[in-house]
Formats: C-alpha cells, sequence, structure tokens
C-alpha cells in the first residue's frame, strides 16, 4: 500500500513565465559581423605569415608564429600601459595567450623589428580598404568627390634619434604628415620624416582628385600648387596669408552684381592698393575675383573672401563656385579641416603613438608606428560601420560630413558671425606694411 501511494503521489510544478524574446541590440550585432568579417579576416595570423614570406621578413617553421608576432602587435596598441617599454611587453603578453607558447624577449624583439616591410603593405592595404565603399558626403559637400585635408603632427622620440630624425624645438622627433579623406574618415595618403621637415615640404601629390575639395591651412600656403590643383580639376580652399598679393579683377556686392576694378590708366590693382585706397566695400563680408600666376606662367582666376569675424578680417582663397557657395559659406566650410585634428588627436591617445619615445632602436621605432597606425585604421572602420547604422538627418545648408561631438569642437571657431550691423564701420585695414 505504501509503494501504491506513493506512486500515485505526484509533485506540483512550479509555474514560470516564458521568457520574453531578447531583442538583440543592433549596435552589438554590428560590431559582432565586423569583428567577425573584415577585420577577423585581416588579422587572420596564417595570412600575415604568408605574407612575411612572401615579402622575405620570415622563413617557414620558425619557432616563433610571425602572423601572431603582428596580430599581437597591432591588439597591444590599443590596451592602455604606462610607456613603450609596457606596450611591448603587452605585445609578448598578448603573443603568449594567442599562441600558447613562450617566447624570449630578445627572440620576440628581432622578430618584431624585421616586420618593418610586412607593416608597411598591411597599412597601405588598409588605407586603401578604407576609401573603398564610403558613402558618398552629405549636404552641401555631397557635390564633391571627396575632402582631403592635408596636415602634419610632430611626436617627440628618444634623444639618441638626434641625429636620424632632428627636430624643432626637441633633440628628436618624426612627424607624420597625412592626407585626410572625410569621405573615408580615414587617411587617404600617410608618410613620416623627420620633425624638422616643414608641413609644406611633406604634402607633394603626384596626382590631384578631381572635383575633390582640398582644404589646408597657412602652412601650405603655395601658389605653384595651389594653380596646379585648379587646373587639375580639384577644389582647393585655403587661408589666405598676408604676404600674398593677388591682381583683383573685380568685386561683386550682395546682389551679385559684378565691378570690375581697375588701377590709374587702366592698370592692375593688387589687393594690399586696393584695401589701402578704399576701392571695395569697406564693412561687411568681400566677394573678389583675382588672377593667380605661378612659376611656369599659367594663371587660373580665383576667389578671395573676406569675413570679419571678431573684429578681425579672415581671408581665403578658393575656386568654390559663387552661385553655390556666399563668403560666409567659404569660410564655414573651412571648419571642417578640423577633422584631421580630431584624427590626430586619436593617434596621440587611443593608439599609444605618443608613446614611442622611450624606444632606443630605428627598427623598433618604425614598427612602432605602423603597428599603431594599422590599429588606428582598424578602429576607425568599425567607428565607420557603427556611424553608419543610423545617420541622423542632414540639413542640405549644413557643410561638414558628419556634425562633430562637442567635446572635439575647436576652442576659436569660425562660426556663428555677428550681424554686419554689429561689424566695425572704420574702413578695412591694409592687409600688409606700407
Amino acid at each position: 500500500m505504501l509503494n501504491r501511494g506513493m506512486a500515485l503521489y505526484v509533485l506540483p510544478r512550479f509555474w514560470r513565465p516564458p521568457p520574453a524574446p531578447v531583442r538583440e541590440d543592433p549596435v552589438a550585432r554590428r560590431v559582432r559581423e565586423i569583428l567577425s568579417s573584415s577585420i577577423g579576416t585581416f588579422l587572420d595570423p596564417d595570412r600575415m605569415q604568408a605574407l612575411a614570406e612572401d615579402l622575405r621578413c620570415t622563413q617557414r617553421n620558425r619557432k616563433i608564429h610571425t602572423g601572431m608576432v603582428a596580430n599581437s602587435l597591432i591588439l597591444s596598441a590599443m590596451q592602455h600601459g604606462p610607456d613603450t617599454q609596457g606596450r611591448w611587453l603587452d605585445a609578448l603578453a598578448l603573443y603568449g595567450r594567442m599562441s600558447g607558447s613562450e617566447a624570449g624577449a630578445s627572440a620576440f624583439g628581432e622578430r618584431v623589428r624585421a616586420l618593418e616591410p610586412m607593416f608597411r603593405v598591411l597599412l597601405s592595404r588598409r588605407v586603401i580598404a578604407l576609401a573603398d565603399g564610403r558613402p558618398e558626403l552629405h549636404g552641401r559637400l555631397k557635390r564633391f568627390a571627396d575632402v582631403l585635408i592635408p596636415d602634419g603632427c610632430a611626436f617627440k622620440l628618444a634623444a639618441t634619434f638626434a641625429q636620424v630624425w632632428p627636430g624643432t624645438g626637441t633633440p628628436a622627433e618624426f612627424k607624420l604628415h597625412a592626407v585626410y579623406s572625410v569621405r573615408a574618415g580615414g587617411p587617404a595618403d600617410l608618410r613620416t620624416s623627420a620633425g624638422s621637415v616643414h608641413d609644406n615640404d611633406g604634402f607633394t601629390p603626384t596626382a590631384w582628385v578631381r572635383n575633390a575639395l582640398y582644404i589646408w591651412d597657412l602652412g601650405y600656403q603655395d601658389t605653384d600648387r595651389f594653380v596646379d590643383a585648379a587646373l587639375s580639376g580639384a577644389v582647393p580652399l585655403q587661408r589666405l596669408k598676408d604676404k600674398i598679393n593677388p591682381v583683383v579683377l573685380a568685386w561683386y556686392d550682395d546682389t551679385g552684381r559684378r565691378h570690375a576694378l581697375v588701377g590709374e590708366g587702366g592698370r592692375p590693382m593688387r589687393l594690399q592698393e586696393a584695401c589701402e585706397f578704399s576701392a571695395m566695400p569697406l564693412a561687411g563680408h568681400l566677394d573678389l575675383d583675382v588672377e593667380q600666376c605661378d612659376g611656369q606662367g599659367r594663371k587660373v582666376v580665383a576667389r578671395v573672401v573676406c569675413v570679419p569675424f571678431e573684429g578681425v578680417d579672415r581671408w581665403y582663397l578658393t575656386t568654390l563656385p559663387r552661385d553655390r557657395f556666399t563668403p560666409a559659406d567659404v569660410a564655414e566650410i573651412y571648419r571642417v579641416r578640423w577633422e584631421v585634428e580630431r584624427y590626430f588627436r586619436t593617434l596621440r591617445g587611443a593608439v599609444r603613438l605618443d608613446e614611442v619615445r622611450r624606444l632606443r632602436n630605428p627598427a623598433a621605432v618604425r614598427v612602432a608606428l605602423l603597428a599603431s597606425l594599422v590599429a588606428a585604421t582598424l578602429s576607425q572602420e568599425l567607428a565607420n560601420a557603427l556611424n553608419d547604422l543610423e545617420e541622423p538627418p542632414f540639413d542640405e545648408e549644413l557643410p561638414s560630413a558628419r556634425p562633430a561631438p562637442a567635446s572635439c569642437a575647436p576652442a576659436s571657431t569660425e562660426a556663428g558671425f555677428p550681424p554686419r550691423s554689429a561689424r566695425r564701420l572704420g574702413g578695412r585695414a591694409a592687409r600688409l606694411p606700407r
């Protein structure tokens, strides 16, 4: 009877509501897709091993796996560490965890220094990959093939490199010369030099991208370069140095009417003279036709615009079409140049490029630079993919490709020009000393 009663006894079930379906976060899904496809394929250690063998950086059947070494160098650039020596220790520890084998510090360092040719190829491939398949620009910039911004950034090195990479204001430093692509959200070209090399000397394009907007600052003032860019179908935009004094052909009033400008006896009038003798409006914006002539005698007609800001005249030289861009638009578009400054800020902090000063071997320094730059392109690819998930609405009047975060806004901005009634009316000062 006891057994029969126990057979009839059934434990009650505890009721639980069915689990609610979990909606996968689209951001997490996109991150996983990028990490497992594009970036994962690129970081394939066997592919890197094969590339190193093709470039004769290593041989087969060596104790240390070259592909794993390359991966550890790239990933260590994304770790936070106290200094560069700690970064190499991070790379060595990463190599041990990924490969499951130990490597001596000296043997690991020797293998690292041999990988410079491979990292140059990897960086070149990453730069090309960033530019491929990027969407068109937004707002008024969508009419351009790209917006390309050249600039340079110097990084301090150990004083032992003073004879190899002399600096300016410091014994040794290297300089990174970059051409930043707004469309790609990363570099279109990267070169390195000693810190003593001027930014202007580091920008020598062999070919101009047709219908691309090039924006450069005062350090790149070069009449021959400007004329060459304009004649090659590019659209240059730059600040105008005081010493540049082009011939003024005409000025335009608020209605767009053209007023020819000539000196006494019909002779050409230059910009300094036109400012000194009040041959143009004394207040507000200026929009001029000027003639630029290079050392080969080639001439182009360009625009010079002046936009007063906080009591100071800001002058710009460009070939942006007048029917689409007012002087205020030109000054506003110039602010897009801050994209390259944000890029350099990322290199300094996010990929530990500012830590190379502790290294003593030139080959180790070059590999550290290249590994950091490769890591930066991987981070940029991931950021581009996340930004593409949900593009914000863009106003046709906004010039920038993507609105900058408030924390990255420059301290001295050229936006928010005051109304004309608030500007000084005492006349436009001469741009050059008499």
